[in-house]
């Protein structure tokens, strides 16, 4: 049970990511109908319009609900990747800490099963 509900609330957040998709979909299954029962033009078949005036009216629906939902609009959002180091000199001496760097190739290589598996390739 637990399982199919998962699914269920899966596919319906898919099925709200993709509604323009959805409204494709859904005109090509009911095509037939639509040209013959709610198509505008349904009374001019010189127009050959087979419905695609009632498709731009559900994309145009399907597109005002998008602009509706505070959550659906997409938002510019800037980061900073760089920064500059701003260093301010009072006059008084500065003092350098100096670390000692620890070179880890100069370390001897410790044996575990994985360097057995894991070598270069041989010449």
């Amino acid at each position: 049970m637990k399982k199919l509900f998962c699914i269920l609330l899966c596919f319906i957040i898919l099925l709200q990511n993709f509604g323009t998709a959805v409204v494709f979909i859904s005109y090509k299954i009911n095509q037939a109908y639509i040209a013959a029962n709610l198509c505008e033009n349904r009374s001019n078949p010189a127009m050959h319009c087979n419905g695609k005036c009632q498709l731009r009216k559900q994309l145009q629906r399907e597109e005002q609900q998008e602009q509706k939902n505070p959550y659906a609009q997409k938002e510019n959002k800037e980061v900073t990747l760089f920064c500059e180091q701003v260093v301010f000199s009072s006059g008084e001496p500065s003092f350098d800490i100096t670390t000692e760097l620890t070179a880890f190739y100069l370390m001897k290589p410790t044996h575990s099963p994985a360097n057995s598996i894991f070598h270069p390739p041989l010449c």
